[in-house]
């Protein structure tokens, strides 16, 4: 029956809903796309029973969620049979931010209240959907970054080291540009090694990279073979920070360059700025950056500003050789921090 009156207790009661409309609506988008059915309508409309038997789904249960998904504009339906709408197609192209904010974080935010409480430890996460989610976004974000910086300087080192590499989709993609060099991928999550192996040997790339288990902290013991090598840890620095401390962190870059004097180091983090409410007040920030800061307060990660990371270094022992941010036309809010890092001839201070 058609809206034709409204009460001022409905009015508020319906703005007071929308952001449970929209947590259960990023729950149902992301297990759409996660689940196969989002690939499925793409090739084409479908029944609900057609898409239950392709993908071994409980029929009526399925037919639930794609009414809900019609009803909030998604989908389409005719018959019976359901395709895409724009919105739904549009959504797919962004499916990492799903992946990292819903399928990484969901058990962090149902773990808020119990966080919060005095002497509790920090939250856990999906490490797996985290690194795949990250890696995805970093498509557009980061990597354009590391390969600017790498570009300027890829004469100059003869094997390439990603400390954090996730599922490997990036350093494919890195290697695919450095097609002549090695490089070892390291990660603490044994599934994204897994995962990345798999990716190496179907991109053929798993006779010169070489994946392991293993952290950051591990880096100074790395079989890197002889050579310059290139370093990159996207993400990872703040990891370390938080579980190990800031002296860990100022040690490990120290210890690198002692090893390595002639190495090159790239590293990605993000400026801390959820504090600051003119830069929240950017519609991107608002969107991703405010649940991402929240994010790094209740895991155990924790950013900070780049003045911050230049103190670090230079402690450390090492110098910015280059900064480099995000391209505007995919992030204009300058978070993205991409440093590339030397040993500084001056030696630590």
């Amino acid at each position: 029956m058609p809206e034709t009156m409204k009460s001022g207790l409905e009015i508020r009661l319906v703005e007071a809903l929308q952001p449970v409309r929209y947590f259960v609506l990023a729950q149902v988008l992301h297990q759409f796309m996660d689940s196969g059915i989002q690939e499925k309508l793409t090739a084409g409309p479908r029944t609900a029973e057609q898409l239950s038997v392709s993908l071994s789904l409980q029929p009526r249960r399925l037919e639930g969620v794609l009414h809900y998904l019609a009803n909030e504009g998604y989908l389409s339906e005719n018959d019976g049979v359901f395709s895409l709408e724009e919105k739904a197609k549009e959504t797919a192209v962004f499916s990492s931010w799903y992946k990292l904010l819903v399928g990484g974080y969901t058990q962090t935010f149902e773990q808020l209240g119990q966080t919060l409480r005095e002497g509790a430890g920090f939250a856990t996460r999906s490490g797996l959907d985290v690194g795949v989610g990250s890696c995805g976004i970093s498509q557009y974000d980061a990597y354009p970054v590391i390969v600017d910086l790498i570009e300027e300087v890829r004469d100059r080192f003869a094997s390439v080291v990603d400390l954090g590499c996730g599922d490997g989709s990036s350093l494919a993609d890195l290697m695919e540009l450095l097609p002549d060099l090695p490089a070892v991928g390291v990660d603490p999550e044994p599934a994204s090694v897994r995962a990345g192996e798999e990716l190496m040997r179907r991109r053929g790339l798993d006779d010169r990279v070489r994946l392991r288990v293993a952290g950051a902290e591990d880096a100074p013991e790395l079989d890197l073979g002889s050579g310059p090598v290139c370093l990159v840890s996207a993400f990872v620095l703040q990891e370390l920070l938080e579980q190990r401390g800031r002296d860990a962190v100022v040690g490990l870059v120290r210890e690198v360059f002692a090893h390595r004097p002639d190495a090159h180091w790239i590293v990605i983090e993000v400026d801390n700025r959820i504090d600051d409410r003119t830069a929240m007040a950017h519609r991107l920030a608002l969107a991703y950056y405010n649940p991402y800061f929240l994010v790094h307060y209740l895991t155990e990660q924790r950013l900070e500003r780049d003045r911050f990371w230049h103190e670090l270094f230079t402690e450390a022992g090492a110098e910015v050789e280059r900064q480099r941010t995000a391209d505007p036309r995919v992030d204009s809010t300058g978070f993205l921090l991409g440093y590339r890092l030397r040993a500084d001839a001056g030696g630590a201070r």
